[in-house]
C-alpha cells in the first residue's frame, strides 16, 4: 500500500510540470501605447550636439511562438528645442528571444527598417530618412498585459547625407511601452 502511494505521488510530481506547460496559455498579439523618443547626436572637427525628439508612439507585436514575432510601430513626436520641428516614423521589426507569447520575463533582439519624416510647423516641405536599425528589449508579460522597453540603433546615412559632409551622426530610437495581449 505504502510503495502504490508513493508510486502515485511520484508519478504526480513529474508529470504536473508536463501538464502545467501544455496547458499555458500562448498568446500571440498584443497592442499598446508607449513613451517614445529619438536621439541624433552630431559629431564635427567642433564638437557634438544632439537633436532630441519625444512624444508616443502606438505598437503592435505578434509573436509566431515563443522565439520569433514581429513588430509594427508608429511615432509622432515634437522636438525638444523646437516644437515647430514635428517627426513622424514608421518602424518594423523582425524579433527573436524569449518568452514572446508566453507569461514571464521576456528578452529580444532586433533587425528591420524604420522611416522617418521631418516637417517644420508653417512650412510646406518635408526631409524624409529611412534606413535599416538593430535593437534589442527587456519586459515582462503578464496574462493581459505587457510592460517593455527597447532601444533600436538607426542607420545614419540619410541623416548624415542631409547634414552635409564632415558630420558624423549616430541615431537611436527607443519606447517604454504597455500593451494589451491577447
Amino acid at each position: 500500500m505504502l510503495k502504490k502511494g508513493l508510486l502515485a505521488t511520484a508519478i504526480t510530481c513529474f508529470a504536473l510540470p508536463a501538464f502545467a506547460a501544455e496547458t499555458e496559455e500562448l498568446k500571440h498579439f498584443s497592442v499598446g501605447v508607449a513613451s517614445y523618443a529619438t536621439t541624433l547626436r552630431a559629431e564635427t572637427d567642433y564638437g557634438s550636439d544632439d537633436l532630441d525628439f519625444g512624444g508616443f508612439a502606438v505598437f503592435g507585436t505578434g509573436a509566431i511562438n515563443d522565439n520569433v514575432g514581429f513588430r509594427l510601430t508608429y511615432a509622432d513626436q515634437d522636438s525638444d528645442d523646437d516644437s515647430d520641428l514635428e517627426s513622424t516614423a514608421v518602424e518594423g521589426s523582425l524579433i527573436a528571444g524569449t518568452g514572446l507569447a508566453t507569461s514571464g520575463f521576456k528578452a529580444y533582439g532586433s533587425v528591420g527598417f524604420f522611416s522617418e519624416t521631418w516637417e517644420v510647423s508653417g512650412f510646406s516641405g518635408e526631409e524624409d530618412f529611412s534606413g535599416l536599425m538593430l535593437g534589442a528589449g527587456i519586459g515582462y508579460n503578464w496574462s493581459p498585459v505587457s510592460l517593455e522597453l527597447w532601444v533600436n540603433l538607426r542607420d545614419a546615412s540619410d541623416y548624415e547625407d542631409f547634414a552635409g559632409s564632415g558630420v558624423d551622426i549616430t541615431a537611436a530610437s527607443g519606447g517604454l511601452g504597455l500593451s494589451a495581449r491577447f
